[in-house]
């Protein structure tokens, strides 16, 4: 290999690394000529260096600068001078690393004098956050490489020059660079850069709030890193923030931690992913590690004299001492260092470290302290103008707390509805239900805000128009027209066909492991493609009470509405044109009464003494105490937070012998009310392997001729899907089966394999009236904050105006009669409470009967 040939590999090296340090090993370390020998050695110590061998890479380094030495070509020595120093830098030596940069750049002139200038910008800026400095350095760089022809070098100083931009906050001219630096690596045969440049147009779409688009381009770059050979820890950070911006905690958690033990690590990445673990793991509620992880990153990064980097991560450390009840003044001393030097830094962080001070000294009593609560929520105030949702509603958040201590309670309800506005256009891009639901965590502080002003105000009415602000707002939002997308059910079908075989091979007592981790590849692909789809733009309509008022005097019906404040049950009692408030009791308590309840549900379908009045007598004390005395006949619908939604109504004392529905909120009631059937059909669908044989199905089906029966071999999947679309009723005997890891991947028993909830959001028309009959199939799964997740959660969002279904284990015989009373009465007209309040009455007497049938509860109308 001649001096020209070894030059271009080094210059290539990133194309394909482990091939070009096979290269380097096999044709020039060894050669007798000490300037390609140094260029071998300086290329395997940047491959070393890449994948973390630092005390290797470091020792071909000094090699190659010796041997270049040697050579008595003094462009050598200070080209592999500049590769040892930024190196340097890497590991955290930043005074020994920039002095032979700088050293570096005073013995070259023309392109060899920019590759110097380029690395050193990444220095200055990546790893120090001097971005003006680096800026500079890279338009002389640019200058010096004009028409140069060197279009690797060129690439590479284009995209380093887009990164620093952004964070110079010119974000308009990156996207021009990234797309270049895209372009040239594309026709260079450069696939490494061709990942760098999806990574970061995805990066760039993050930074504009688009998350969508960022989790699309995260995964392109991702596909092309593995195909590579090569894991990219910027990518893992920056996944990191796009998970934890989409409320997807334990996401970010896994492929950080990932990355911890996936290869050695720079000690600049184990630092950053560090940071990132302690960010993950603050969001996931492990203040402990969160604690831990940034302690010792901020002592990596002060080892490697990062301070811009290391304020993240004693951020992070205050924030976890702070909500696991850490000691307010030191802490005060803390985040005040930090505030100082993020503010000094322009670090983006600083809204953040602002409220988190705020809070701090608010708690702290002294007059320092109150002032440091006044300035910094005032400056915190400053960013309800920025240009993402999720900076404007810091920034409406430090206002809104701001006019409390000021004590001014109507700018407190108006700062935090300006907030949860710019989260709500946030959350109208995201066609991912998952995400707007995780997402919702993020107005968790406004809402909560706004809500204990509200209730301090003593009007019920916009108390109620609080409680309802931030709930469910991911089932409220509006969904794009169903599409259906080709590769999602391409992948949908090769995993149900994936999951039969599994089963299969399970019952066989043949080896799964195989089996079960394609499943779980194909289930993590299906994810993918879901959270990259886009929203409809259109947020979640703000609830009227009036209109509210009116429906339910027309339909003669109450809404209790519960909500949960410092650990306190409150009923918010709406109808007969009046709203009024009353306070319940114990939220724990509350909890507990419902866990009784539904293990007693459980004894009963099992033929074991149960005590169901007294189940539902506690429940009644728990959860309405007096909220219906004096309330006459009539219907009820229950509002119930989140992690009350599995309550049977039905057994409660007050509400046994009234039609009684729950809803997630009251402006999904108000939308499943107005909702009408597009046609008249009538379908009962049976899935294999039910312990009942859906038997009720033939009984139901005998009394309604006109009923479409699918059972055996006909209920496949499409056959379940072309019945369900549009059906005015579908009866579904099928085994569900709730996944608490993936909610969405919840899924009914068919023919040929399992009915997902991805499924039914292809469907063009949802069905209007659902009946699920078999075993828990109303599971639902809390997330973000007052969200829900699971089979019929996912058909009420779509537009289905009811879903019967169960909270326990129900017994097969029992279900039959129940279900044959539901079908009679619906019938003869009326909801689906007026159904199920048939079908109690129809099952008193009778334990087994009355278990079944208090099992059954009603989400819509």
């Amino acid at each position: 290999m001649d001096r020209d040939e070894a030059e271009e590999l080094l210059r290539n090296l990133f194309s394909d690394p482990q091939s070009a340090r096979r290269m380097a090993q096999e044709l020039l370390v060894h050669d007798p000529d000490p300037a390609l020998a140094s260029i071998g050695h300086q290329v395997v110590g940047i491959v070393l260096r890449e994948v973390g061998d630092i005390d290797g890479a470091l020792g071909e380094l000094r090699a190659a600068r010796r041997l270049a030495r040697h050579s008595g070509d003094p462009d050598r020595a200070a080209e592999v001078m500049a590769t040892l120093g930024t190196t340097l830098c890497v590991v955290g030596r930043m005074r020994d690393g920039l002095r032979y940069l700088d050293e570096a750049s005073t013995m070259l002139d023309g392109v060899p004098l920019a590759r110097v200038l380029h690395r050193r910008a990444y220095v200055l800026g990546h790893l120090l956050a001097r971005f003006e400095e680096s800026a500079a350095d890279l338009r002389r760089a640019r200058e010096l490489f004009a028409g140069s022809g060197d279009q690797v070098w060129e690439a590479r100083v284009l995209n380093l020059q887009a990164l620093v931009e952004v964070k110079l906050g010119d974000v308009g001219s990156a996207a021009d660079g990234f797309a270049r630096f895209g372009e040239i690596s594309a026709s260079l045969g450069d696939m490494y850069g061709v990942a760098v440049a999806e990574h970061n147009t995805g990066w760039l779409a993050f930074v504009r709030g688009d998350l969508p688009r960022a989790l699309q381009q995260y995964a392109a770059a991702a596909a092309l890193f593995d195909s590579l050979g090569v894991t990219s820890v910027d990518l893992v950070l920056d996944q990191v923030a796009a998970y934890l911006a989409g409320g997807l905690a334990q996401d970010a958690r896994a492929v950080v931690e990932s990355a911890l033990a996936a290869r050695p690590l720079q000690p600049r990445e184990e630092a950053d992913l560090l940071v990132a673990v302690a960010g993950a793991a603050l969001a996931a509620g492990d203040l402990d590690r969160a604690a831990a992880a940034a302690d010792q990153g901020s002592s990596l990064l002060r080892a490697q004299s990062r301070h811009v980097h290391r304020m993240d991560a004693d951020l992070l450390s205050i924030t976890a001492r702070d909500r696991a009840g850490g000691r307010g003044r030191p802490l005060l001393t803390r985040v005040q260092r930090v505030v100082d030097g993020m503010r000094e830094a322009r670090a983006p962080q600083l809204p953040h470290a602002l409220l988190v001070g705020a809070g701090l000294a608010s708690r702290v009593r002294s007059e320092r302290a109150a002032t440091l609560a006044s300035d910094w929520l005032a400056e915190a105030a400053s960013y309800r103008r920025a240009t993402t949702g999720s900076e404007r509603a810091l920034g409406w958040l430090a206002q809104a707390r701001a006019r409390d201590l000021a004590g001014d309670r109507g700018g407190v309800l108006r700062a935090c509805e300006l907030g949860l506005r710019a989260l709500d256009e946030q959350q109208a891009t995201l066609g991912s239900q998952e995400l707007r639901a995780g997402s919702a965590g993020h107005g968790a502080a406004l809402a909560e805000l706004g809500t204990r002003t509200a209730m301090a105000g003593r009007d019920a009415r916009q108390l109620l128009r609080w409680s309802e602000r931030w709930r469910a707002t991911a089932l409220s939002t509006p969904l794009r027209s169903a599409r259906p997308d080709e590769a999602i059910a391409a992948d949908l079908a090769a995993l149900r066909a994936q999951r039969q075989r599994l089963d299969q091979a399970r019952s066989e007592g043949a080896p799964a492991d195989a089996l079960e981790a394609r499943a779980t590849r194909l289930e993590q692909q299906v994810r993918r493609r879901l959270l990259q789809q886009r929203g409809s733009g259109e947020a979640a309509a703000a609830l009227d009470v009036g209109a509210l008022l009116d429906a339910l005097a027309e339909d003669d019906t109450v809404l209790v509405e519960l909500t949960e404040l410092d650990g306190v049950l409150h009923a918010i009692v709406a109808g007969r044109g009046r709203v009024r408030r009353r306070v319940v009791g114990d939220a724990a308590a509350a909890a507990a009464a419902v866990d009784f309840a539904l293990f007693t549900l459980r004894q009963a379908a099992r033929g074991r003494r149960a005590q169901l009045d007294v189940a539902g007598s506690r429940l009644e004390r728990a959860l309405l105490g007096s909220a219906l005395a004096g309330v006459k006949g009539g219907h009820v619908v229950i509002c119930a937070p989140a992690a009350l939604q599995s309550v049977p109504w039905g057994l409660l004392p007050s509400l046994a012998h009234r039609p009684v529905t729950s809803t997630p909120s009251a402006r999904l009631w108000l939308r499943a009310r107005d909702s009408r059937p597009v046609d008249d059909r009538r379908v009962m669908l049976v899935g294999p392997g039910l312990g009942s044989g859906g038997a009720e199905v033939p009984a139901v089906a005998a009394d309604d001729p006109h009923a479409q029966v699918l059972d055996g071999g006909e209920a496949t999947v499409a056959a379940a899907l072309a019945a369900l679309d549009g059906a005015a009723l579908a009866h579904v005997a099928a085994h569900g089966h709730f996944r608490e890891d993936s909610p969405l991947f919840s899924s009914l028993t068919m023919a040929d394999g399992p009915l997902l909830v991805h499924d039914l959001q292809g469907l063009e028309r949802p069905p209007h009236r659902v009946v699920l009959s078999a075993c828990e199939s109303g599971v639902m799964q809390p997330v973000g904050d007052q969200e829900l997740l699971g089979l019929a959660a996912a058909l009420l969002s779509m537009g289905t105006a009811g879903v019967v279904s169960s909270l326990a284990e129900v017994d097969d015989a029992a279900t039959v009669e129940v279900m044959v009373a539901l079908h009679a009465r619906l019938r003869q007209g009326g909801g689906l409470g007026d159904a199920m309040l048939a079908a109690r009455e129809a099952a008193a007497g009778d334990p087994v009967l009355a278990a079944t049938a208090a099992s059954f509860t009603v989400l819509g109308t």
